[in-house]
């Protein structure tokens, strides 16, 4: 047979950028696994919250639960004694509060006088030392956005949350036939002239530790039509097929001909050494590779490309964990004497990696999925200062996190359903989410933290959103608003109203138990507002001062039983099927610096608010207006 040619050679970049490009919307299909025997499968839904975590009022520590008003004057000069049973009960931690108690005192704290009595000599404030319910996670909350590979503590968090099952991808089936007429098994007597096939095994063995189903169809001798009956078996059984040797221009290398028969070559040879000799085509819609036979440069072609091609019809990127130096836009308290580690979001601003720190304290589990590195806090050291540069130990790859942006503001369902909708589109970017606030995220936004702020502030004066509050904190800065969504604000009370409420003003009853927002929070803005135009004091209603940080915590409260009514979105309502009653239509915008809509990532952030199936998800959820989503607004 005639030698062959090297046909359609491409460089290493551009033949991987060809590979993923061309086969980028290949489809798995997708099975169900128990949650627990999940790991390193990749998500193909969204996975949201069965149940709150925890669903009690639980004590943080070892100590006694207690009425924290029966402690209001206590001081060391005049201690409060309490009775074991009507004032105080003992707990440890994690145990459940029992309901008249709200407080809890460290048992080191105590002075304990007998069997029945002890003496607390420091006031304690409402809640101290007690879980709020859905610390750790809220019902109907994103636990993990489709395309996402499970990891140990991913499968904690979701049997927290009451997820027993996950729907998954199958592993892609990879078929690997290693050619070659001098070749034997690694068992065989070998002869001289012989050379033992290994390639195959650890060809397959590396398929699966990379997650695919691998099986090896064994020795195909060099024989044209046996290699070709064998290609075509593979093809029909397998997402991708791997022909190991063959792939050359010597007289016996048919592997060329074979795929020029059967389908299309899209690269033949990549300008590499070792590992020049590499096929890439397409038959019957699905990926096929030939390797070269040498065992160096076929392994490194199987990293270099079924690697990449593996986690690519997954929706993946892979990376080798490493340490980058991060810069703090603000100072991270820290206890001298003990060494911290510091969940953390990074994103690139201005050409410098910024590290944004997580929610803190050990009950977090969703903080830790969502992290992008975790920072280090020396033991010699009582925190990190604005403007330092620290090390980081980064969780997800390199390209990953030098892609992601930041958004740091208010919760709105919608924008779950955005970082979702980003993930299946397979963006080579991810939206990470830090809910603390508009207020607070305005300020993180001024600070360079982050390239989004999340936003519904009231100008009770004009009855504007957001647009005041910017003027004052971006004076003589050019910025950009993107209305997300318009939403329903109003009260969510149980199911059926068991309580009659009607309006802000049934709040002032003293029988109605109330959850609110934190300070800095649109709709903690709009309820003061609300109480000040129905001259409503805020000491009248039971439970102003008791604070939660998102519309589907507060909801949760409610639906509880442990608050009758919140302050909060339709949408969240509906979640957790509790009753609604509308008071305000709000609008919830993205806030942004002008320069900023120049960003190819935040240019495609656009168009995914504006497309379908964004739109067509968000409607599903209860109390939205995208009448305005995507329209931008410039204030210079």
């Amino acid at each position: 047979m005639e030698r062959n040619i090297y046909l359609k050679k491409a460089s290493l970049e551009k033949a991987q950028k060809l590979l993923l490009e061309h086969f980028k919307d290949y489809e798995l299909k997708t099975e169900k696994v128990k949650t627990k025997n999940s790991q390193n499968r990749v998500t193909a839904q969204a996975v949201y919250a069965e149940k709150s975590a925890p669903d009690f009022y639980a004590s943080a520590m070892d100590g006694i639960a207690v009425k924290a008003d029966q402690t209001n004057y206590a001081s060391e000069r005049k201690p409060v004694i309490l009775e074991k049973g009507k004032d105080f009960t003992y707990v440890d931690t994690g145990d459940s509060i029992p309901q008249k108690f709200n407080a809890v005192i460290k048992i080191e704290e105590i002075e304990i006088i007998s069997e029945e009595e002890i003496e607390v000599i420091k006031s304690v404030p409402v809640w101290h030392n007690i879980r709020s319910i859905g610390e750790s996670v809220i019902k109907q909350q994103l636990i993990l956005p489709a395309n996402t590979e499970i990891e140990v503590f991913d499968i904690g968090a979701m049997l927290e949350a009451g997820v027993t099952e996950v729907e998954v991808y199958q592993k892609p089936k990879v078929g690997i036939i290693p050619t070659g007429s001098e070749l034997v098994s690694p068992e065989s007597d070998i002869k001289k002239g012989q050379l033992v096939d290994f390639n195959s095994t650890m060809l397959k063995l590396s398929a699966e530790n990379w997650g695919s189903q691998a099986t090896n169809y064994g020795i195909v001798k060099d024989d044209y039509d046996k290699i070709k009956k064998n290609i075509i078996k593979a093809n029909g059984k397998n997402d991708l097929t791997i022909i190991i040797a063959g792939s050359s221009a010597g007289r016996e290398d048919f592997t060329l001909s074979i795929l020029q028969k059967l389908g299309e070559v899209l690269v033949h040879g990549i300008e590499i050494m070792p590992g020049k000799p590499l096929i890439i085509a397409e038959v019957n819609n699905k990926p096929v590779i030939g390797i070269p036979g040498y065992p160096l440069s076929a392994l490194l072609d199987f990293n270099l490309f079924v690697k990449p091609l593996i986690k690519s019809m997954y929706g993946l990127e892979y990376g080798l964990p490493i340490k980058l130096k991060a810069k703090v836009k603000k100072k991270i308290p820290s206890t001298a004497g003990l060494k911290e580690f510091v969940r953390v979001n990074l994103t690139e601003i201005e050409n410098e990696l910024v590290a944004v720190p997580q929610k803190r304290g050990s009950a977090s589990m969703h903080s830790l999925i969502n992290a992008d590195g975790v920072m280090p806090i020396k033991e010699s050291k009582e925190g990190i200062f604005s403007g330092d540069f620290t090390d980081v130990y980064i969780l997800k790859s390199k390209s990953k996190i030098k892609n992601n942006l930041m958004m740091i503001g208010s919760h709105d369902l919608a924008v779950d359903k955005l970082i979702n909708q980003i993930k299946k589109n397979k963006e080579n970017f991810e939206l990470n989410i830090q809910s603390v606030g508009s207020m607070s995220g305005l300020v993180s936004l001024k600070r360079g933290e982050c390239q989004l702020a999340g936003a519904h502030l009231l100008e009770p004066e004009t009855g504007e959103y957001n647009i005041s509050y910017i003027n004052d904190l971006f004076k003589n800065e050019k910025m950009a608003v993107i209305n997300l969504v318009h939403r329903e604000q109003g009260l969510m009370v149980k199911k059926n109203n068991p309580k009659n409420l009607e309006d802000i003003n049934s709040l002032k009853e003293k029988n109605i138990k109330f959850i609110n927002r934190q300070r800095g929070s649109g709709t903690r803005v709009l309820l003061d507002y609300l109480l000040k135009t129905n001259n409503i004091d805020k000491t009248n209603i039971k439970g102003y001062e008791k604070e939660e940080l998102t519309h589907m915590g507060a909801a949760v409260q409610v639906a509880e039983g442990t608050a009758d009514a919140a302050l909060g979105i339709r949408a969240a309502a509906s979640a957790v099927d509790l009753d609604f009653i509308p008071i305000k239509k709000e609008k919830y915008d993205i806030i942004l610096k002008k320069k900023s809509l120049n960003d190819p990532r935040i240019k495609r952030l656009i168009n995914i608010i504006k497309s379908s199936p964004f739109q067509k998800v968000v409607k599903e959820l209860k109390g939205y207006d995208l009448k305005n989503s995507g329209e931008i607004n410039i204030i210079e």
